[in-house]
C-alpha cells in the first residue's frame, strides 16, 4: 500500500503545487497538492490519507495520476470555470466520459452503436454532465484516445491441426529454405463488370456518381495471383473459369519461371481444387511443396494483404465496360507496385491544357 510514491518534482510542478496548496477557492486542488508534495516529502500513504481526510485508496489514485499525466491529471474544475469563457471538465469526469463511450450501446441505451447527439444526451439524462457541446465532446474523447472504428469480421479456425500448419507456415516466413523460393499464391475474384464505389477528394461536397445497375454482362473474369516473398513482385495470369485445370495450368505457367533445380515452396488455401489429385501429384513430381493454411485461417497467407490494395487502387471507384479495360487497369497498378514504372502517367501541365480546352 505505501510502495507507491510521487515521482521527483520538477521546479515549476513544486511551485505550481505550493500555489495549488494556498487555494481557498478550490479545495480539492488544494488537497490533491498535499497529497503529492507530502509523498515527495516522504510521508507514508497511511499518514497523508489521514492529514488530507481521504482514504489511501484515493491517495493511492492521486498519485497515480499525476506520475501519468503530471498536475495537469489531478486538477479538479468546476463545470464553468469563467464566466463567458471555455469550460473544462474535471479529470475524473474526462475519464466517465470515455468509459461510457466505451460501453456498449445496447446495453445503455438499447441501440446497436453510439453517436455524438445519443452519447450527449444520455451523460446529460445520467447527470454525468450538466451540458456539453458535441465539438466539445468530440474534443474530449479525441483526447482520451477515443475513435470512431470499423468494426472487423474474424474467424476461429476450427482445423484440428490448425498449430502444427500454423507453424510450419511461420518457420517458412521466418527463413527461406536453401535452394527455394518462397511463394503466395491465391485467386482474386470473380472479377465482374460492376461500378464499385470508392473514395474521392471533393470540394464543396459534390462528388463523383457512379451510375447504378441490376444486371451483370460479360461475364466474369478470376486473377490467379503469386507473390514472390524474395523479390517483392506480385503478378499473375486472367482465367475465365476457376477450376483444377485451369489452376494446374497456372502452376506449370509459375514453375516455368524459376529453374527447375529451386524447390517452390508455395503457400496456398486448402480450396478443393488445390486438393485435387491431379496437382498434388503434378507438384510431387516437379519439385514443388504445398503449405496449406489451416481451415478459416486465410490471414496466413500473405498475398492476401497484397489483394486488399489491388482492390483499392485498381477497383474501388471505377466502372469498367470491358475484361479488357478492367484487366489493364490492374496491370497498370502492378506495374506501378513492382517497381517498373514511376507514378507518374501523364503529364500535369498537359492534362490542364486538354482540360482547359474541353471546357
Amino acid at each position: 500500500m505505501d510502495r507507491i510514491r510521487a515521482r521527483k518534482l520538477r521546479p515549476y510542478e513544486r511551485q505550481k503545487l505550493h500555489r495549488m496548496k494556498r487555494q481557498l477557492a478550490n479545495q480539492v486542488n488544494s488537497r490533491h497538492a498535499r497529497i503529492i508534495l507530502a509523498s515527495t516529502g516522504g510521508m507514508t500513504n497511511r499518514q497523508i490519507a489521514a492529514h488530507a481526510d481521504c482514504t489511501p485508496h484515493w491517495v493511492r489514485q492521486i498519485i497515480h495520476r499525476f506520475n501519468e499525466h503530471g498536475i495537469e491529471g489531478i486538477q479538479w474544475y468546476s463545470y464553468f470555470q469563467a464566466r463567458g469563457g471555455p469550460r473544462k471538465f474535471m479529470f475524473d469526469v474526462v475519464e466517465l466520459i470515455a468509459e461510457v463511450a466505451l460501453s456498449p450501446p445496447k446495453v445503455l441505451i438499447g441501440m446497436n452503436q453510439w453517436s455524438l447527439a445519443k452519447l450527449r444526451q444520455y451523460l446529460v439524462e445520467q447527470k454525468i454532465v450538466a451540458e456539453i457541446s458535441l465539438e466539445w465532446l468530440r474534443k474530449l474523447l479525441l483526447a482520451r484516445g477515443v475513435r470512431w472504428r470499423r468494426t472487423k469480421t474474424w474467424k476461429e479456425s476450427t482445423d484440428p491441426e490448425f498449430w502444427p500448419k500454423y507453424r510450419r507456415i511461420r518457420r517458412l516466413y521466418r527463413k527461406r529454405p536453401a535452394g527455394g523460393r518462397r511463394l503466395c499464391l491465391d485467386e482474386f475474384g470473380p472479377l465482374n463488370l460492376q461500378p464499385r464505389h470508392g473514395l474521392c477528394w471533393v470540394r464543396g461536397g459534390k462528388v463523383d456518381r457512379l451510375r447504378a445497375t441490376y444486371h451483370r454482362h460479360g461475364g466474369v473474369r478470376h486473377f490467379l495471383g503469386v507473390y514472390d516473398l524474395e523479390t517483392d513482385r506480385l503478378f499473375g495470369r486472367f482465367v475465365a473459369q476457376k477450376d483444377w485445370r485451369a489452376w494446374l495450368t497456372f502452376l506449370k505457367w509459375v514453375r516455368r519461371r524459376y529453374p527447375s533445380r529451386q524447390t517452390l515452396h508455395i503457400v496456398l488455401d486448402n480450396y478443393k481444387t488445390h486438393l485435387k489429385t491431379e496437382v498434388l501429384a503434378w507438384a510431387n513430381a516437379h519439385n514443388v511443396r504445398f503449405y496449406f493454411t489451416p481451415t478459416n485461417a486465410s490471414w496466413l497467407n500473405r498475398i492476401e494483404c497484397h489483394f486488399t490494395a489491388l482492390r483499392k487502387f485498381a477497383l474501388d471507384h471505377s466502372d469498367f465496360h470491358s475484361h479488357e479495360e478492367q484487366q489493364e487497369a490492374i496491370e497498370t497498378y502492378l506495374s506501378w507496385r513492382n517497381r517498373r514504372r514511376g507514378i507518374s502517367q501523364t503529364n500535369w501541365r498537359r492534362f490542364r491544357r486538354q482540360v482547359r480546352r474541353a471546357a
